[in-house]
């Protein structure tokens, strides 16, 4: 029997996480590939979804048009509902490989029985994303000051020695702030949607997949980015079906991935 004087003896368990297996430089393109077979195979639902991104980004655009030096904040904070939306995407893609019935009332209560991990996670991005758009906010201070509104001030000053040097700094942060990002969301939320860890557990896999395995997910990590820049390069309209395609792909990067 202990004394009371004794301190209490505490176990604690590290985190156990999934196993993990190593895929090629080149397995980003069977994602993409196995992506469009799933629209292919469901375009209604999956294009609904797509639609519904899409005009999403197109709202939050017309509305920063007033003030072009803030449009990349809106659009940091329009990329935030990715992860929310693909939801339904990897449960779909995990009924087709379960061989069942496809419903779209199905996959939009997955999003309600995993609201509480998707709820953490979106604060804990939405906490990256504050970040980033106050550093953005203040290097447009820092090196335009008060600009006026309008799209040909911002034209104008972007065209100065000052802003050359701006977007070289904006770019590069923002490379950083995006990297961390995809490291931890790459394979987070469809691990919790197939019920093989919990959020911390998943993230924390994701982040070390990056790691372990830079080069294939450095890979994808490009795709996602370009693919992503096409659909808003077209005013959003490419992601009627960019979207789908990357939330599809996505769930099939964890299941190669993760065992």
């Amino acid at each position: 029997m202990s004394s009371p004087d004794e301190a209490p003896h505490l176990s604690y368990e590290p985190m156990a996480m999934p196993r993990r297996r190593k895929v090629k430089a080149s397995a980003p393109l069977g994602w993409l590939k196995q992506g469009w077979a799933d629209v292919m195979a469901v375009p209604d639902i999956s294009l609904a979804y797509g639609a519904l991104f899409a005009a999403i980004g197109a709202f939050i655009t017309y509305f920063s048009l007033g003030t072009p030096q803030l449009t990349l904040n809106f659009w940091s904070g329009f990329l935030l509902i990715g992860p929310l939306l693909a939801v339904g995407l990897y449960r779909i893609a995990q009924l087709r490989e379960m061989d069942e019935r496809i419903q779209l009332d199905r996959c939009v209560r997955t999003l309600g029985e995993h609201k509480s991990e998707v709820g953490m996670f979106m604060v804990f991005l939405g906490l990256i994303m504050t970040a980033w758009i106050l550093f953005s906010t203040v290097m447009v201070a820092l090196f335009f000051g008060d600009l006026p509104p309008g799209a040909e001030a911002f034209a104008d000053a972007l065209a100065s020695a000052d802003g050359v040097r701006f977007l070289l700094v904006l770019i590069g942060s923002g490379g950083v702030f995006a990297i961390v990002v995809f490291a931890a969301s790459a394979l987070s939320l469809p691990m919790v949607l197939d019920g093989k860890a919990d959020l911390v557990t998943a993230v924390s896999t994701s982040i070390r997949t990056v790691m372990e395995q830079p080069v294939p997910m450095l890979v994808w990590a490009a795709l996602v980015a370009i693919l992503t820049l096409a659909g808003m390069a077209t005013l959003f309209l490419g992601f009627v079906v960019v979207f789908p395609v990357l939330g599809f792909a996505t769930w099939h990067s964890y299941r190669e991935i993760v065992e």
